[in-house]
């Protein structure tokens, strides 16, 4: 049972790592004649032993700073917030800064994809139902998001940047609902404790 695939909480975090957000980077790597294939390949697989590592290792952070579940939980929720708010905001068009294969890799594997909310998100659900259950969800989580980036490498030269950015305003609407739902969980948690 605990490697069970949840749909939702597949979603949940396909929906954080937002794959869209990273199109333009790729984007801008394609005009600039880097392997587009490559960089998407590395990105996600590098992405992904992170979350490994954080699912692996982010639940004993909780006895070693002190600090509680719902506490983390209402922080991580504050730190989703931010990034869905953020994400649903009109960006200025700009062209992205690419420099260099290795540094292109490092800013979408982290934090484009496993930034701190991801980390926040990923400690939490690992604590809660176990890292087992975490990691085989982690995967087909990433699947997914590799099946995404894949998809869009080969059909850059097709892709219409306006409508990813639409997409991923979507997304990031998504986001915004479970950062709310994690705060409040948490603080009624809190409440309910001292009540």
């Amino acid at each position: 049972m605990a490697f069970a695939p949840s749909l939702a909480l597949i979603i949940q975090i396909f929906v954080l790592l937002n794959p869209l957000s990273s199109f333009p980077l790729l984007m801008s790597a394609y005009k600039q004649k880097m392997n587009v294939k490559k960089v998407a390949f590395i990105s996600v697989v590098t992405a992904f032993v992170i979350a490994v590592i954080i699912a692996v290792v982010g639940p004993s952070l909780f006895s070693l700073f002190g600090i509680s579940l719902n506490s983390f939980r209402i922080a991580g929720g504050v730190v989703l917030l931010l990034l869905g708010l953020d994400t649903i905001k009109p960006k200025h068009e700009k062209e992205a800064k690419v420099e260099g294969v290795e540094g292109l890799i490092s800013i979408i594997a982290t934090p484009l994809l496993t930034g701190p909310a991801t980390i926040s998100f990923i400690t939490i659900k690992a604590y809660e139902i176990g890292q087992a259950a975490i990691l085989f969800n982690l995967f087909m989580a990433f699947i997914l998001v590799g099946i995404v980036f894949i998809l869009f490498a080969y059909s850059v030269p097709r892709v219409n940047i306006h409508i990813v950015d639409i997409s991923s305003r979507i997304l990031g609407l998504f986001l915004t609902a479970v950062a709310i739902e994690m705060i409040a969980s948490g603080t009624i948690a809190i409440i309910s404790a001292t009540a």
